[in-house]
């Protein structure tokens, strides 16, 4: 699901959460406000997350991303990129 570059403002919707077979999710370059929510976590095939070029704050939930064969790449946000993908990364 791409949404990038949509000038789209405001919370991520919690629907995404439910959307269980979301393999790619690029929400960059949009005005995204707030805490990125826990229902990202539950994204069991996520792959790939791009969050960059947002006002996200906080921290960015638990994902385990390792088991999803994510590396450096697949992960990206202004928060940066995690040295372990447990750690938890504060904006």
């Amino acid at each position: 699901l791409d949404l990038s570059a949509n000038d789209m403002k405001g919370s991520i919707p919690s629907e995404i959460g439910s959307l269980s077979k979301l393999k790619y999710l690029r929400l960059c370059y949009n005005g995204f406000t707030g805490q990125l929510p826990s229902h990202l976590g539950t994204l069991q095939h996520l792959q790939l997350l791009h969050l960059h070029d947002n006002r996200f704050a906080g921290t960015v939930p638990s994902i385990n991303l390792e088991l999803r064969g994510f590396d450096e790449s697949s992960f990206i946000s202004d928060c940066g990129v995690p040295s372990a993908f447990d750690d938890p990364l504060i904006c």
